[in-house]
């Protein structure tokens, strides 16, 4: 598993063990303390990985980063098309060629090979770390947006489906497009 899936597994982990009792406690004393009486409480829930792929503010770094990663593909893919013709020339000339030249040609190759592949892995590490720094600030904005959204709305509570775990909600509970519209700046589709 990679570094971010197993932070992941274990944010969800510690918010499972909690939100039981959290919803439970907030739904009999609410916010500030006092039994909850005869005003309704409001939970939202937004999905977080939707939010990110389909507002624009998510959307446009993602596909920046994508974009970079393709080129940086190509550049590698252009290498290993070099790296096949030259064992091609080796076949082609192979009975023509004297032992020393052969070897020289086949350390060649191999050391194509090995800056290839050294040169992938440096790619997938760089890449990797660039999508998480890029998916945690992207988390951190749209975490801000979900607290002003909720404190201007009058929500109790705003959970996150995935890493809570709901595997009912009604359709109204579901503030994702509001959060969208939100985050990416507009303001007209805000529920009240």
């Amino acid at each position: 598993m990679r570094g971010e899936e197993v932070e992941e597994m274990r944010m969800r982990r510690g918010i499972s063990k909690g939100l039981p009792l959290l919803v439970l406690v907030t739904l009999f004393f609410g916010v500030d303390g006092a039994p909850v009486g005869a005003e309704a409480v409001k939970i939202g829930l937004v999905d977080l990985q939707k939010v990110l792929v389909e507002s624009k503010k998510g959307r446009e770094p993602l596909a920046k980063l994508k974009a970079d990663m393709d080129a940086k593909n190509r550049d590698l893919d252009t290498q290993e098309k070099k790296i096949r013709q030259m064992v091609a020339d080796l076949e082609k000339q192979q009975s023509v060629l004297s032992e020393a030249a052969r070897k020289d040609k086949e350390k060649a190759i191999q050391k194509a090979k090995v800056d290839l592949n050294r040169t992938a892995e440096d790619l997938n590490r760089e890449f990797g770390e660039r999508e998480r720094d890029v998916r945690q600030r992207l988390v951190r904005e749209v975490t801000t947006v979900v607290q002003d959204y909720g404190k201007k709305n009058g929500y109790v509570l705003i959970i996150e489906v995935r890493a809570a775990g709901v595997m009912y909600s009604s359709e109204g509970a579901d503030i994702s497009k509001e959060i969208i519209a939100a985050y990416d700046g507009g303001a007209g589709s805000q529920k009240k």
